[in-house]
């Protein structure tokens, strides 16, 4: 393989609903393995997509449940240093999870004390190695980065 390669992206789009969230999370894990990608990194990339969808669903509002969501997921690599890009785009209220505040509710001390809700963005931020977010022509884009490195 040479020594800086980029495989061409994966494509789904799927309903903001339940079923298809699961149907990503299938697709996911087929695309990923397609592209090489460590167990540990599908693991971490569908936590984030079942955040990210579960988002989409309870807050997007009325147009991110009936527009499509559009998934692209991706792989660069260069000299042993491995990217997946995993690009979520919905046509939701607009929302960037880089200016909401990390942490607005206080941590449960046990799990008995747990509430749900509140800690999707948390997790997101603590699986992936990057975020980063752009509204354009009506949809949200987050687009969700992990990093590996290859042994030669």
């Amino acid at each position: 393989m040479p020594s800086s390669a980029t495989q061409p992206p994966a494509e789904l789009t799927i309903r903001g609903d339940t079923w298809d969230a699961r149907r990503a999370s299938v697709w996911l894990t087929s695309v990923a393995l397609a592209h090489r990608v460590p167990p540990a990194q599908i693991v971490r990339l569908d936590h984030c997509l079942d955040e990210a969808l579960a988002n989409v669903i309870t807050h997007g509002g009325p147009t991110a449940l009936t527009s499509p969501v559009r998934l692209q997921f991706g792989v660069r690599r260069s000299q042993g240093t491995c990217t997946a890009e995993l690009s979520v785009a919905d046509a939701g209220v607009a929302f960037d999870p880089s200016t909401y505040p990390p942490e607005r509710t206080p941590r449960p001390a046990s799990l008995a004390e747990a509430k749900p809700g509140g800690l999707g963005l948390l997790m997101i931020r603590s699986f992936s190695d990057d975020l980063s977010y752009r509204r354009s022509e009506g949809r949200n884009h987050l687009t969700i980065t992990v990093s590996w490195t290859e042994a030669a």
